[in-house]
């Protein structure tokens, strides 16, 4: 027997049901969230304080869901090894929602990334949500990952928020402040 991602045991040339998880399966994962979290905020804001304030913005939250979303895209792709996972996906769309947020913000700011940014951060970060809460919907037990499920959620119901709010008056500045008041 080996030793499956999230400590399952899975015998060589099986697939084992992502419903067979020990209890505390879910922590690794939290962890791995808290301390990417934690080491990539600081990052984030020495990158950003040489920048003027809106471009700051979407360089510091465009760092932060990048190093997060580069982290879980690898682990989704070992749990592929076992069964599907979607983060493969959403996780995916969020790093190329993240370089096209640091490239709208390099330089003296691109307005045409910096308007796709405005779409794509905000939707990219939604996906990898609603990817949260279909575990959440799937998955009764144990009730450590229903909580990195929930806590996850969050994180990225809030990265998506901000990155509306970061790109909107990025946008507006680059083109000139001609945009008008809609978000689009």
């Amino acid at each position: 027997l080996q030793c499956g991602w999230f400590g399952c045991p899975v015998v060589p040339g099986s697939r084992p049901s992502p419903m067979e998880l020990p209890p505390g399966a879910g922590l690794p994962p939290l962890c791995a969230l808290g301390a990417v979290s934690v080491c990539a905020v600081p990052l984030a804001v020495a990158l950003a304080r040489s920048k003027p304030l809106e471009q700051g913005r979407v360089l510091g939250i465009s760092v932060v869901t990048g190093c997060c979303a580069a982290i879980f895209w690898i682990w989704a792709l070992l749990n592929c090894q076992q069964h599907f996972d979607l983060g493969v996906v959403t996780f995916a769309i969020a790093l190329v929602a993240s370089a096209v947020g640091m490239s709208a913000s390099a330089g003296d700011g691109s307005a045409s990334r910096a308007r796709l940014f405005r779409c794509l951060g905000p939707v990219a970060c939604l996906l990898v949500a609603v990817n949260f809460l279909l575990g959440l919907i799937i998955i009764a037990k144990p009730w450590t990952l229903r909580l990195y499920f929930i806590l996850s959620f969050g994180w990225w119901l809030l990265a998506g928020a901000l990155s509306l709010e970061f790109a909107v008056p990025l946008a507006k500045r680059l083109a000139g402040g001609g945009l008008g008041s809609g978000l689009l």
